[in-house]
């Protein structure tokens, strides 16, 4: 086998070519990464904070198989709970997961503190269910 002597400037191409590939490599599962069930309960509920209604109910496990007039009594109910909550504590200014619990290996329970604007908090139990697109409110 002849070796190549690729001189200072060929040596400087090959390390960048290599370094670049291992830094795809290691890019690319990020890209496509599951949420946990904890991390997915404080993304939808984040919707819900910034007032995102249509987000959180798209994030339903059956969201597909819901005719559209359901989906709209479902974001019409979640704008209704929202400007309850806005009337009553100063609206849902933060939601934390602070447990979850895998019940197998497509169920999850994920317990989160809702915080108002009031500075009163409430804990509640979401049901989480794994689908081919991730976690998804059950």
């Amino acid at each position: 086998m002849k070796q190549r002597n690729l001189g200072a400037k060929g040596m400087r191409r090959a390390i960048l070519a290599v370094a670049l590939s291992c830094g795809m490599v290691a890019f690319l599962p990020s890209c496509h990464r599951e949420l946990s069930p904890s991390q997915a309960a404080e993304e939808y509920y984040g919707y819900l904070i910034d007032g995102n209604v249509e987000a959180y109910v798209s994030h339903l496990h059956d969201y597909d198989q819901l005719d559209e007039a359901y989906r709209s009594q479902l974001c019409d109910m979640f704008r209704q709970y929202l400007d309850r909550e806005q009337q009553l504590r100063g609206g849902l200014v933060a939601a934390k997961a602070v447990r979850d619990t895998l019940i197998d290996s497509l169920q999850a329970q994920v317990f989160v503190d809702l915080h108002f604007g009031d500075s009163t908090h409430e804990q509640v139990s979401l049901p989480l269910v794994r689908t081919p697109n991730g976690w998804r409110l059950k």
